[in-house]
């Protein structure tokens, strides 16, 4: 079969290449249709050779290549990521849903807040990550203790900027050290260090814990990745092996107790969290079940 896959330009690529390499029978590739002219005209050269139409970020509403390939009776397969959720949900609030797309898609979401999320509005997504980690060996903690969390440029405010500096403020023994950006509109408190765009992996080798603080988010390929190297990850979603808060004073005390265990060296790398990741994010499992979903029948 041949089988496209098209959304997402950072992570389709990854995952058109796992595929490729984990499944020999079957043919992928990328195409870039949301921004590179050449694709879009390349995936409207080939639909007729294409079988399966796999969009790394979903859509209820469409676009041009799940359009053109709904026209074409292509099998489509669109997997929830996180952010476009809440598209989804302000298209179906306006009416701006394309039911035969809709119907005509198989859907597919990472996390169980995700699919909920996604019945309110009619929409039953199978429960089905795309998200891989191949080493997932020990690494022991850091000699000195900080903490790594996240910004997208532009989007400070959505990844929880303002309580991050709170935070600082608050924990001023503690180094806060963010990836993502590397200058910000306002002075930030000295414990706050802006790294800029960096390799994640590296970056949480040499932290103690993680931070994701997002307004709206999905599975998170790097609380995952911070779970596979036994880092501690505090999280405002619940997620098996990461710590949970609600608020700013529950996320503060959380981190002063991790960090009182740290000092007094009885601080442990998270073995059970590698354990995990290592059972639910290895290849086989992840791939083997995503081929098959692309490859049956259509309905």
């Amino acid at each position: 079969m041949n089988i496209v896959i098209i959304g997402n330009n950072y992570f389709g690529p990854i995952l058109t290449k796992q595929l490729s390499e984990y499944d020999t029978v079957n043919s992928y590739i990328f195409y870039d249709t949301n921004s590179k002219i050449i694709d879009k005209i390349k995936f409207i050269l080939n639909i007729f050779k294409i079988d399966v139409v796999y969009s790394l970020s979903a859509s209820v509403s469409g676009g041009g290549a799940l359009n053109l390939a709904l026209k074409s009776n292509k099998k489509i397969v669109q997997h929830f990521i996180g952010s476009d959720v809440l598209g989804a949900v302000e298209d179906y609030k306006r009416g701006n849903i394309n039911q035969q797309l809709i119907k005509n898609s198989t859907f597919l979401c990472e996390v169980d807040w995700i699919a909920k999320e996604l019945k309110e509005i009619d929409i039953y997504a199978k429960i089905q990550t795309y998200c891989i980690i191949e080493n997932s060996d020990r690494c022991e903690l850091p000699k000195s203790f900080s903490i790594l969390t996240y910004l997208g440029k532009g989007k400070e405010e959505f990844y929880g900027v303002n309580t991050l500096i709170e935070l600082a403020n608050k924990l001023k023994d503690i180094e806060f050290r963010v990836a993502g950006i590397d200058t910000y509109s306002v002075v930030l408190p000295k414990n706050i260090t802006l790294l800029g765009w960096v390799d994640m992996r590296k970056e949480l080798q040499n932290s103690v814990c993680y931070i994701r603080n997002a307004s709206h988010d999905g599975l998170a390929f790097s609380v995952v990745e911070a779970l596979s190297l036994g880092r501690y990850v505090f999280r405002n979603y619940k997620f098996p092996y990461t710590m949970y808060f609600e608020n700013l004073t529950e996320l503060a005390d959380k981190i002063a107790q991790k960090k009182r265990l740290f000092d007094d060296s009885k601080l442990q790398i998270h073995t059970e969290a590698i354990d995990f990741v290592k059972s639910k994010f290895n290849k086989e499992k992840v791939l083997g079940n995503l081929v098959k979903v692309l490859t049956e029948s259509k309905k």
